[in-house]
C-alpha cells in the first residue's frame, strides 16, 4: 500500500510539474510572440494572447507658396552664323559668353526673318546657359526688329527685342516674365545661298519672377 501511495503521489506531481511548465511556457510564447506547431503545448484552458496595434499619425501639412523678383542683367560677347535666301535670313547659331545676375554664362540662340524692308521682325529661341539658367522664346512683334543702318550691305544692324521666359534652372528654377534685349553686328553680304560668320554685342535686361511651392508642417 506505502509503495502504491508513492506512486500515485510521484504521478501525481509529474502531472502537476508538467501543467506549470506548459503554462510558463505558453506565458513566454505569449509575451514574446513567438509561433508554436498545434499541438506542441498542452493545457487545459488557454486564453489567446491579445493582438496590440500600434498607428502612426500623420502630421499634418500645407503648401506655402513664395513668389520672388529678380532683377536680371547679362552682358555677351560672340559670333553668330547666317544664312541669306532669297526670302530673307536666318540666323542657325548665336553663341555668346558673359556675365549675368548669377555669375558667368553663356548665350545660345538662334531664329530667322524677312530681309526686305530696312527694318524686319524676326523670331527665335534662345537660352542663358550657366549654373542658374533660362530657357527664352522670342516671337515677331513691332517690338522685336532687326533694323540695318545702310540700305545695302554691308552694313551694321541693330536688333531689339523682348523674349519671354519659358522655364528656368538653377536659382531660376520656377521663372515666369519677359526679358528685354538689345545688340549689333554687321552683315558682309545679302547674296541668296551666302554664309557669313559675324560678332556680335548683346546685354538683356529685365525682371525674372520666380514662384517656389514648398510644403511645411501645420502648427498646432
Amino acid at each position: 500500500m506505502r509503495i502504491r501511495q508513492s506512486s500515485h503521489r510521484t504521478s501525481s506531481a509529474v502531472s502537476t510539474s508538467r501543467k506549470v511548465i506548459a503554462m510558463g511556457a505558453i506565458g513566454l510564447v505569449t509575451t514574446l510572440g513567438i509561433a508554436l506547431p498545434a499541438g506542441a503545448v498542452n493545457a487545459t484552458s488557454l486564453t489567446p494572447a491579445a493582438h496590440v496595434t500600434l498607428s502612426s499619425r500623420v502630421a499634418a501639412t500645407k503648401k506655402v507658396t513664395k513668389i520672388k523678383h529678380v532683377a536680371f542683367k547679362g552682358t555677351y560677347a560672340g559670333t553668330m552664323a547666317l544664312l541669306w535666301s532669297s526670302t530673307g535670313v536666318t540666323a542657325t547659331s548665336v553663341t555668346g559668353h558673359g556675365t549675368g545676375t548669377y555669375g558667368a554664362n553663356t548665350m545660345k540662340g538662334s531664329g530667322g526673318g524677312s530681309a526686305a524692308n530696312t527694318c524686319d521682325p524676326f523670331s527665335g529661341a534662345g537660352s542663358v546657359v550657366g549654373a542658374s539658367g533660362l530657357k527664352l522664346s522670342i516671337v515677331a512683334s513691332t517690338k522685336t526688329q532687326a533694323c540695318a543702318v545702310n540700305s545695302a550691305a554691308p552694313s551694321p544692324v541693330t536688333v531689339n527685342g523682348v523674349a519671354k521666359i519659358v522655364s528656368g534652372t538653377g536659382k531660376f528654377k520656377g521663372a515666369t516674365g519677359t526679358l528685354s534685349f538689345k545688340g549689333q553686328f554687321s552683315i558682309q553680304a545679302t547674296t541668296a545661298g551666302s554664309t557669313e560668320n559675324d560678332s556680335f554685342n548683346a546685354t538683356i535686361t529685365g525682371t525674372v519672377t520666380i514662384k517656389t511651392v514648398t510644403t511645411v508642417p501645420v502648427k498646432k
